[in-house]
């Protein structure tokens, strides 16, 4: 090996520090605020936590964890007209999509019943192997998803409807039968702990 190779053999060893930082919060900008504010506390059970005004937009500060200030901010300044989804007009233009963790089928069902209730639009219940998942649009067309984590994981992505007529037993036995025979199958909680090995953790200097 010669000079020029070692530097660079060394070069290559050198990692930069791993950021330090995990997902907090997303703000929305809308159309309607009153319309999605009703959306969001009444039907999804956010909790205003603050409103006001601050850089020419009204902003109204949603969550559901009061470890979180917020977790959606809903900012006025959205543009009367945005162009559809050129790829699936079902997800949205440049947000393609918001999801939120349920925790169970139990839930997912108490979720479809809400959406149907609130005259929810676009709503397509969908199995992805990994979660079952409903999908929908809010007031101003957003695309939300809610789902529940099953115990299996196969490759993604991994689509096929949900007949959420079907009972709960009968649900998970078709997706573990359908996990069995798909590529990549193995039990979540094992992929969950490969994974880890090449993500970089959060340290919180507080703890």
């Amino acid at each position: 090996m010669n000079v020029a190779t070692q530097h660079h053999a060394a070069s290559a060893e050198v990692k930069e520090p791993a950021v330090n930082l995990k997902f907090s919060h997303m703000g929305l900008s809308v159309k309607n605020i009153p319309a999605m504010e009703e959306f969001y506390t009444k039907v999804l059970g956010f909790t205003v936590t603050d409103r006001g005004h601050a850089g020419g937009m009204q902003l109204v500060f949603l969550s559901r964890d009061p470890l979180d200030h917020h977790q959606i901010v809903l900012a006025s300044g959205r543009p009367p007209e945005l162009p559809a989804n050129t790829a699936n007009p079902q997800f949205g233009p440049s947000i393609n999509q918001i999801s939120f963790k349920l925790g169970g089928l139990s839930d997912l069902r108490d979720i479809h019943k809400r959406l149907l209730a609130a005259g929810g639009e676009s709503i397509f219940p969908a199995n992805h192997g990994i979660a079952w998942s409903i999908y929908a649009h809010d007031p101003e067309g957003n695309n939300l998803e809610f789902f529940v984590d099953t115990d299996w994981y196969i490759t993604q992505p991994f689509l096929i409807p949900l007949d959420l007529t079907q009972a709960d037993d009968d649900i998970f036995e078709l997706t573990k039968k359908l996990c069995e025979d798909s590529e990549g199958f193995e039990p979540y909680t094992q992929w969950r702990d490969r994974i880890s090995k090449k993500m970089t953790p959060f340290v919180d200097p507080a703890r």
